[in-house]
């Protein structure tokens, strides 16, 4: 499995560069190495800790790190708890390396993938609960804001926008930012201001 997924990840450009663990106490070694990654893939199957203790210390120790879980089960049930957990995406193993370089380049740009056939399933039973500071980075996002833009208005770190932005379009199930708007609007999150 991680020789199939290295073939893929290199297919991601030139530049990448590609750490490999066996275990969740390998992760953390690496993750602590002093290393700055750009990207975590996990195995759900991982031997060490469980998946939720797993996905709670990398996220409570590196929140800022983009984590897509890759798994055999494709089971919506345990995809949105994985994605309410933090992660950035959920990529069934069984996909071709097409659909996963794809769903890895959305989480690169600061997307969360999720499979469509969870998505429907999903979107019915999540209940979005947004706190005042991911509600303002929303607005923010409707008027089209960047990053950038947004740190300076609330004065904020670019590195902590990017974790409220992350956290905005999990909690609304959301690949990109303009499906983020789209839905927030049709839950009555934002209103339209008709000019």
């Amino acid at each position: 499995m991680r020789q199939g997924l290295r073939h893929t990840l290199s297919e991601l450009g030139d530049e990448v560069r590609i750490t490999e663990a066996a275990s969740y106490s390998d992760v953390m070694s690496a993750l602590a190495g002093g290393r700055k990654f750009d990207l975590l893939l996990l195995d759900l199957d991982m031997p060490g800790m469980t998946p939720s203790e797993g996905m709670a210390q990398i996220r409570g120790e590196y929140p800022a790190l983009p984590l897509v879980v890759v798994s055999g089960t494709d089971d919506p049930v345990t995809i949105r708890q994985l994605i309410s957990a933090g992660a950035a995406g959920f990529i069934p193993k069984s996909v071709s390396p097409t659909i996963m370089l794809r769903a890895l380049q959305l989480v690169l740009s600061g997307g969360i993938y999720v499979p469509p056939s969870a998505l429907e399933m999903l979107d019915k039973d999540s209940e979005p609960n947004l706190t005042d500071r991911q509600t303002q980075v929303l607005r923010l996002l409707a008027e089209g804001a960047p990053n950038k833009t947004i740190a300076n208005q609330l004065g904020l770190a670019l590195p902590t926008v990017k974790i409220h932005v992350a956290a905005v379009l999990r909690q609304l199930s959301a690949r990109n930012r303009t499906e983020a708007v789209q839905t927030a609007i049709r839950l009555g999150i934002l209103e339209t201001s008709a000019k």
